[in-house]
């Protein structure tokens, strides 16, 4: 039997498609299996010692970093009916809490948090965070030290210190902050947006190389894009080439997003507003050029 090309190639097609399909469905039951050995585990720790509150806040951890928070909270119930005064119970509670969006819960989770532990690092400073949030600086400012009292090398209560500094209008202090928490992780991504923001207010280039260290770590968030391409545009008056700089960051976003309006009226801004200023003052200056010759 005679089977014609296209057949053969349909049939290549149509296999390697199922082998695909069947490596995808092997990866997602690979991450099932991982992550159901992971609660199984915990269930039987738990089965074992009935009464450890500390595996109960770890399940509760388990299942609020999958979201499932009704049950991460029943977890936590279960443990504070063997000990109240559990710390680390109200520190996953305000974590829970905060992601849902229940701020007010959060806040008050904290406190409890710090009401039996005042030394507990995570609620120092998540407390702290929503602190600033509310302006309550100086309150925030003596959390975010007694947990630096405990650990100086804590990158997240620098980048609070720098929102401090930063609210309160001291932007060299802001940027040291800053700094000083991208020097302990050099990966710390809100930081360097945060650095370039304070040089960016101030027209200091080193806002380019902030930006430029937050599109390394993520390559295909549209905000480090966003700003890095705002700041060229804003300076390019000084630096004409800076335009075509910033017309690349805003393709750059189109790439990522098609959809990205501001980008397309960004563009539209440059070509209209400052590259046809920059025409006129070519032509001007052609024309000046011109008198200057025939006068000679």
């Amino acid at each position: 039997m005679n089977i014609r090309p296209w057949t053969l190639f349909f049939i290549a097609s149509f296999t390697l498609f199922l082998l695909s399909c069947g490596s995808q469905s092997n990866s997602e039951n690979q991450k099932n299996e991982n992550s159901d050995a992971t609660l199984a585990e915990l269930n039987n720790k738990i089965a074992n010692d009935p009464q450890n509150v500390a595996l109960y806040v770890e399940r509760a951890n388990y299942y609020g970093g999958k979201e499932n928070f009704q049950l991460a909270f029943d977890d936590l119930a279960r443990a504070k009916q063997i000990d109240s005064t559990h710390a680390p119970i109200y520190a996953s509670e305000g974590k829970f809490h905060f992601a849902q969006k229940r701020v007010q819960d959060a806040y008050r989770d904290y406190q409890r948090c710090l009401r039996h532990d005042p030394k507990n690092q995570d609620c120092l400073l998540e407390k702290a965070a929503l602190d600033i949030t509310l302006e309550n600086f100086d309150l925030a400012f003596n959390q975010i030290n007694d947990a630096l009292r405990q650990n100086e090398r804590i990158a997240y209560a620098y980048y609070l210190k720098g929102r401090i500094y930063r609210q309160t209008r001291d932007t060299t202090l802001a940027l040291s902050s800053y700094q000083t928490a991208i020097e302990i992780d050099p990966a710390y991504y809100d930081a360097y947006i945060e650095a370039g923001l304070v040089c960016a207010a101030s027209k200091n280039d080193l806002a380019i190389q902030y930006y430029n260290s937050a599109i390394e770590i993520k390559p295909n968030f549209i905000e480090p894009l966003y700003n890095k391409a705002m700041y060229l545009q804003e300076t390019g008056i000084a630096i004409p080439n800076r335009y075509n700089e910033a017309l690349a960051c805003y393709d750059q976003i189109i790439a990522i997003d098609a959809n990205a309006s501001v980008a397309y009226y960004n563009k539209g801004f440059i070509y209209l507003v400052y590259q046809k200023s920059a025409i006129c003052r070519s032509f001007l200056q052609s024309r000046i050029e011109l008198r200057i010759s025939e006068k000679k």
